[in-house]
């Protein structure tokens, strides 16, 4: 493999990375079905070739750490120091859990995790969503001004995933750093000085989880961690058909962990950006704006579009089992394989006029940036409830929200999350 990449334009590029649509229309110009961008693997856009990759599990695996399990090493491929090799050694074991295992494992393991978080147990949260978010604006709806991103879409996903996790409300700035380091350590590109400060926070991550996990065995409570700690999975289930699973067994203490671990990297993470993607696009778009106001039944259309338009996790990976082909381009075995769901969301054959925010485009829930296949984001009905309601109250209580001074927020350079600087917002109070 290349160690450079190929295209005109290269998606780790710091300007790439803060505003990555010009890299994707380059990505659908291009003839090829896939893109050999060193070693950040063979890149895929085409909505279609996605699909058709989700779907073949055993030819693209998920299981991209590895049989070992996940690193949390970040997906670069410098050579560890001994520091780092030393803080990796040193942390509890590690499983593949979720978006990094294939069949049966994966089968099994979301079995759990859609039973544990549920439609009913959603619901159950939503007066506590609206409490929370209400909560939020109150602490900065007299300044007239915030900065949206530290403010607000940071802590309403952060404060919903730790109660459902039983975790106390005092530990939660150290839970917001824990969650960030876990999600780097799992998909981020990293240089060893950051995998030495993400595994010292996955250490002491574990370390608060682990006698939180053995309590719910012995004393099970009704929330999150608890029913990811106590489900049994049971081989006669009709998801789990065809699968050759011993026996009903609760997840391992190790599996849950992993579990967890995964659910606060993908959820936390990717509902913060959605929250602050969307916003940024309704101050751009203040017809759009005006119109979900005067209609919040158009808020989850607004948020299909926003997710089309700027996914918040714009990549997740596969690894080639064996030769694979891809829109007519051959990739080896044991390749990295970056399904961009970003570029898919940009696909100008399924999705005319890919760049426009159109809050009525009929097609926008075509989009695949909750994944798709057996991989579908467990927790998307969760980040839809949050994404609703939070903006069912924002919209209720804030008018003429602006970028403050004009100017326009500021995003990181991050991959492959989308990610701010700084979102800073002026308004006026409703009514």
């Amino acid at each position: 493999m290349s160690t450079e990449a190929s295209g005109a334009l290269n998606p780790m590029d710091p300007d790439v990375m803060r505003c990555p649509f010009g890299y994707y229309a380059d990505l659908h110009a291009d003839e090829a079905g896939a893109r050999d961008e060193g070693p950040l693997g063979w890149v895929v856009a085409g909505h279609g070739d996605i699909a058709k990759i989700t779907v073949d599990t055993k030819g693209f695996s998920s299981s991209f750490y590895g049989p070992d399990g996940p690193q949390l090493t970040g997906v670069s491929p410098e050579p560890y120091t001994d520091e780092v090799q030393k803080l990796r050694d040193a942390l509890h074991p590690l499983e593949n859990a979720l978006f990094s295992c294939d069949p049966p494992t994966h089968t099994r393991q979301k079995a759990i995790a859609i039973k544990s978080l549920n439609a009913h147990r959603i619901r159950g949260l939503e007066p506590l969503m609206r409490t929370e978010a209400n909560a939020l604006v109150d602490a900065f709806i007299d300044d007239g001004r915030c900065d949206f991103y530290e403010q607000f879409a940071i802590w309403l996903p952060l404060i919903l995933i730790s109660h459902t996790l039983g975790c106390d409300r005092d530990d939660l700035k150290t839970f917001k750093v824990w969650t960030d380091h876990i999600a780097d350590g799992y998909l981020s590109v990293l240089d060893n000085p950051q995998r030495v400060a993400v595994l010292k926070s996955v250490r002491e991550y574990q370390d608060y989880m682990l006698p939180r996990i053995e309590a719910r065995r012995s004393e099970p409570t009704d929330d999150l961690l608890s029913a990811l700690v106590n489900t049994k999975i049971d081989p006669d289930d009709e998801a789990l058909q065809g699968q050759e699973l011993a026996g009903p067994r609760q997840l391992t203490t190790a599996e849950v962990l992993a579990a967890v671990s995964q659910l606060l990297a993908a959820g936390n993470h990717t509902t913060t950006n959605l929250l602050a993607n969307t916003m940024v696009l309704l101050v751009e778009h203040p017809e759009a704006m005006a119109a979900l106001k005067a209609d919040p039944s158009l808020i989850p259309q607004a948020l299909d579009e926003s997710l089309r338009r700027d996914a918040p996790l714009r990549a997740t990976y596969r690894v080639t089992t064996r030769e694979a082909e891809v829109g007519g381009t051959t990739i080896p075995p044991g390749c990295l394989v970056p399904m961009m769901w970003g570029g898919a969301g940009h696909d100008p054959d399924v999705f005319p006029d890919p760049q426009a925010f159109d809050i009525h485009r009929p097609n926008a829930k075509k989009h695949l940036s909750f994944g798709q296949g057996p991989h579908f984001c467990v927790g998307s009905q969760l980040a839809r409830a949050q994404s609703r309601i939070a903006f069912e109250v924002l919209l209720s209580r804030l008018d003429d929200i602006s970028f403050a001074g004009g100017v326009a927020p500021v995003r990181a350079p991050q991959f492959p999350f989308t990610s701010y600087e700084s979102l800073q917002l002026e308004f006026h109070k409703a009514g």
